[in-house]
């Protein structure tokens, strides 16, 4: 019989920290008070709040997705520099569409929270907006990129409901060093307009995931994630995150899930492996044999930079999944119900950030 997942899922406490300290765990539903400036003493010494506001990276992202296009926009604060991007897989001519400003971190603002907030970078080529209202279950997307040399014009504007399950993690990189993040499969509508091309995004047919994001990372950043979404047998929404990263023990503490009629399902500990290297297939599997995928990478977006003390080597591609994800039956956990991936379009990334 296959060894059931077992992590402990419960709901979100109020805040993040309670008397400096972190709520360390796994929830099912929003932290409303998101006080990452709360908690004592994160980077493991007594530091004035300036510098652990520093070390604080977060930012927020989208993936969206119809049968026309895939779609990542991402305001991202390192604390040294800010980026905003839209990168725009054109799934019809398989071809990638990347559009990105680094700007001062003082030039875009991610919020502490999603229950009322405002998450923006508004620059001269490039306005990106996320309007989180989790107070009435929406979150609203905008962007705007023009003349950007050789891509044509794009702009988009999508409406989320997040009315399905989230997983919400607190999770200890070390002691009383947290990472937070808001995950969370949704149904979305919308359009985009791509140069003198519209496309519509439809509910039934169009699918986002949100990810809210925050973490007191070490000096190097390093992990493997990967992400797909879209309809399966039925037409029905499903999902899933996974994410190897340098969270401690991560058979307690990790993020991973399957999404699927609007629940959220954890997952165990996940590898990725690149026997051809990055830009063919990766493998993405559990040791229990619950997560059993394959992604062949379309187009990727790498950064390569090294500066001696600063180092980035980045790969985010769009790319394909086959395989599939099995979970146990809840009327007989000696069962397990496989769904498939086959087909689904996603994204995954390889990080090394050393700053």
């Amino acid at each position: 019989m296959m060894k059931k997942t077992i992590r402990e899922v419960k709901p979100a406490p109020e805040s993040l920290a309670k008397d400096g300290q972190c709520q360390f765990g796994t929830y099912n539903s929003a932290i409303e008070n998101i006080n990452m400036a709360e908690v004592d003493s994160p980077l493991g010494f007594k530091a004035p709040r300036w510098l652990n506001n520093f070390r604080l990276k977060e930012w927020q992202a989208a993936q969206i997705t119809n049968d026309d296009w895939f779609i990542c926009v991402s305001v991202y604060n390192t604390k040294s520099i800010g980026t905003a991007i839209i990168m725009a897989y054109h799934r019809r001519d398989n071809k990638m569409y990347k559009y990105d400003c680094q700007a001062l971190a003082s030039d875009l603002h991610v919020p502490t929270g999603l229950q009322d907030s405002h998450c923006y970078f508004h620059g001269s080529k490039l306005s990106l907006n996320f309007y989180n209202r989790l107070d009435v279950n929406c979150i609203e997307v905008d962007f705007v990129a023009k003349g950007f040399k050789g891509l044509p014009d794009i702009n988009g504007q999508f409406k989320a409901e997040h009315r399905g399950v989230p997983i919400v993690i607190v999770q200890p990189f070390a002691d009383n060093r947290p990472l937070y993040s808001h995950k969370a499969l949704m149904p979305v509508e919308g359009e985009i307009e791509f140069g003198t091309e519209k496309s519509v995004f439809a509910g039934g047919s169009a699918a986002m995931v949100l990810d809210d994001h925050k973490g007191y990372y070490p000096m190097t950043m390093q992990y493997d994630w990967v992400t797909g979404l879209g309809m399966g047998d039925g037409g029905i929404l499903q999902g899933f995150n996974l994410t190897d990263n340098q969270i401690l023990e991560p058979k307690k503490y990790n993020e991973n899930c399957l999404w699927h009629q609007g629940l959220m399902t954890p997952l165990p500990p996940i590898t990725v492996s690149r026997p051809d290297g990055v830009h063919q297939r990766w493998e993405i599997s559990d040791e229990h044999g619950q997560v059993k995928l394959g992604f062949t990478p379309l187009a990727d977006v790498p950064v390569k930079q090294n500066y001696g003390i600063s180092k980035v080597d980045y790969h985010g591609p769009t790319g394909v999944f086959d395989g599939y994800i099995q979970i146990p039956n809840e009327a007989e956990p000696s069962k397990m119900v496989k769904f498939s991936f086959d087909g689904f379009i996603g994204m995954g990334e390889k990080k090394y950030i050393r700053m």
